[in-house]
């Protein structure tokens, strides 16, 4: 599958199925994530790849992360918080990325960019190798917990989570607007 496939057939995978990412697969797609542009090559991303021990910790922070959301004794939260931990066990790695910090606001939004930039390597990289992925941001990107489960020292911090494992069914991509659409020529 070339680059233009994959990104015309890249989707949100929400269901995996149970066998592992091997090990090989991870580094392939973290190595495309490293060749995104970075400004003065300041190379402001890290990955911390989540499974087993490791992942079902993530997955109680992000039951409890979610029951927050609804008030005390609500099942509707104790429904929700239940079918985020299943999902979170049911995924087969999780590939968290972190951005370092800079006090220097340019710097920061060009890293931030850059860090995002790797994301979407490592996604359509997954993609055009048969696995699926979906991207997680939110509040539980400050959660301590997480931060300490991450090691994310005080000079980065988690820009965002990748869901990766082997997709449980096809899925077709969604409809987007059109780039005819959304495109100004200016002569």
């Amino acid at each position: 599958m070339d680059a233009h496939d994959a990104i015309a057939r890249r989707v949100s995978t929400r269901q995996f199925r149970p066998e592992p990412v091997p090990r090989y697969a991870i580094e392939r797609l973290l190595a495309a994530a490293v060749r995104a542009p970075n400004h003065k090559l300041t190379e402001p991303w890290r990955f911390v790849v989540l499974t087993g021990g490791a992942k079902r910790l993530y997955a109680e922070l992000r039951r409890a992360h979610r029951a927050k959301k609804f008030a005390e004794g609500d099942p509707a939260g104790a429904t929700s918080a239940e079918k985020h931990h299943r999902e979170a066990l049911e995924t087969p790695a999780f590939v968290v990325v972190l951005c370092a910090r800079s006090d220097d606001a340019v710097r920061r939004e060009e890293d931030y960019g850059a860090a995002m930039m790797a994301i979407e390597n490592l996604l359509v990289a997954a993609t055009a190798d048969g696995f699926g992925t979906a991207l997680h941001t939110g509040g539980i990107m400050e959660n301590p917990e997480l931060r300490a489960l991450v090691r994310a020292g005080d000079g980065f911090r988690i820009v965002a989570i990748v869901s990766l494992g082997y997709p449980a069914a096809p899925e077709e991509p969604k409809r987007r607007t059109t780039a005819a659409e959304l495109t100004t020529w200016l002569d």
